[in-house]
């Protein structure tokens, strides 16, 4: 062979090598992480799962890493195994609405660009012991302030990321949690840290009222949580289609004695945090949002992702939470999401912004499927519901047994009198629905009773009115 021919062979070979080893790195390319941004205050923060006052990311419903709590985070790894998901948590407990939007403009400033936001607010506003009195008399901020900050906040956001996916919750049910704790420890802890004082019936100065001023009170909270419920779905809905409201979901669902924390009686613990990643998360295994972040999927616009976070002030009041024995819907939680894979590994440092952490990846490939709300049509018939006890004319007094029946698609069903919630029933095993009250509260005399069920779409269907006297 000649050393032309040589030189040839060797340039060829060359060539090919070079071509062999440029390939992988085309194909290696990795799928853009995902990245995700929390705010809110110390329920986000996870306060007291660890067994302290302190805050405990790790269990955060929205950004934890912990199995028992199944995140947000960890859902969108599960959902996305070819990606990486990471987040950070940006809440800070003791937060109320107003300090949102400066939140908001300080992760910007440092860095953060979060394909999804969750927020989760609103406890404080109604139950921080340093709420003074506003003009009502009432210690709780106003529902024109708070919607105020609410569009304030939003609006930042989309500043901020306006491709960003926003998940935005309702506010917890504090009256539930006060019905669940105050036989227990929470009778004692409430009151000497002057929790929720318009919630449990007293003024701004803690002495809780009687009689009519008892039930005025009371009811004024309780008007309180529609409001900001209200300003904050005015304020997603202005946002557009990135903007995803909880629908109320959150402020339906009951809180129950197993998921307040021991420590204090006040804050979710590890099943509460699980309980408000299921209601947040929504009751379709894949719910539209999420879709639209899976690789693949033929659906625009992005979505939440999520994990653990810095900054662990100690927890000053925040919010309650949601009970496991109930779903979505006036005090109920919408059917539990499926849950996919759950070990997960533990979160590691990645996106820029304080102490960013990779989001926990599934040891398993996720076994979901694009929820069937995707594909097809969507139920939107409402449930039929009718109240079986007490009867119209009826006369009531001390615990009083409700019942009702409903669609055997019903997921929850709660009975309100005048605008006042009572409570979530349970669903009996003939199929009913029953809840016991008390009349204490109510003053004597003639008051309408209704039911309202949600079946597993959100839909609501409410009863006709049955009027029944308290003597």
């Amino acid at each position: 062979m000649s050393l032309r021919s040589r030189l040839s062979t060797v340039a060829l070979a060359a060539l090919l090598l070079a071509g062999g080893a440029a390939a992988p790195s085309a194909t290696a390319a990795e799928a853009p992480a995902l990245s995700v941004a929390s705010f809110g205050d110390s329920i986000t923060r996870a306060a007291t799962t660890c067994g302290g006052r302190g805050d405990c990311p790790v269990n955060s419903w929205a950004t934890g890493s912990a199995p028992a709590v199944h995140s947000v985070a960890t859902r969108l790894q599960e959902l996305n195994p070819g990606r990486t998901v990471t987040s950070t948590n940006y809440a800070k407990s003791g937060s109320r609405i107003a300090g949102v939007a400066s939140a908001v403009s300080a992760a910007a400033t440092a860095g953060a660009r979060p394909d999804v936001v969750t927020l989760l607010i609103g406890g404080n506003d109604l139950c921080h012991p340093d709420l003074r009195a506003a003009a009502d008399g009432y210690a709780m901020t106003p529902a024109d302030a708070f919607a105020a900050s609410a569009t304030s906040a939003l609006q930042r956001i989309r500043s901020a990321w306006p491709e960003a996916t926003v998940l935005v919750g309702s506010v917890p049910d504090v009256a539930s949690e006060w019905a669940a704790v105050q036989t227990g420890a929470g009778a004692r802890t409430w009151p000497s840290a002057k929790l929720c004082r318009t919630t449990r019936g007293a003024l701004a100065d803690n002495v809780v009222q009687t009689g009519d001023a008892f039930s005025s009170t009371v009811a004024a909270a309780a008007e309180r949580t529609r409001q900001y419920d209200d300003a904050l779905a005015s304020a997603c809905a202005a946002e557009g289609p990135h903007c995803v409201w909880d629908g109320g979901a959150l402020s339906r669902t009951e809180i129950s004695p197993e998921i307040v924390s021991s420590v204090d009686s006040f804050h979710p613990n590890v099943q509460g945090q699980a309980l408000i990643a299921r209601v947040l998360w929504g009751p379709e295994a894949v719910p539209a949002w999420a879709a639209r972040l899976t690789q693949g999927a033929p659906v625009p616009l992005p979505a939440p992702a999520v994990t653990d976070a810095p900054v662990t002030t100690p927890a000053p009041v925040t919010t309650p939470v949601p009970s496991s024995k109930t779903t979505p819907a006036p005090k109920a939680a919408p059917a539990p999401a499926r849950r996919a894979t759950k070990a997960v590994t533990p979160a590691r440092p990645a996106t820029p912004a304080p102490a960013a952490t990779r989001a926990p990846s599934p040891v398993n490939t996720p076994s979901t499927t694009p929820s069937r709300g995707l594909a097809g049509t969507k139920d939107t018939t409402a449930p039929t519901v009718r109240i079986t006890g007490p009867l119209a004319g009826d006369s009531v007094s001390g615990n009083v047994a409700l019942a009702a029946v409903s669609d055997d698609d019903t997921a929850s069903l709660v009975f309100s009198s005048e605008g006042r919630r009572l409570g979530s029933a349970k669903h009996a095993a003939n199929g009913g629905w029953t809840l016991t009250v008390s009349t204490r509260g109510f003053p004597k005399g003639e008051h309408d009773l209704v039911a309202t069920a949600t079946d597993r779409s959100g839909n609501t269907g409410t009863s006709a009115p049955v009027a029944v006297t308290v003597r």
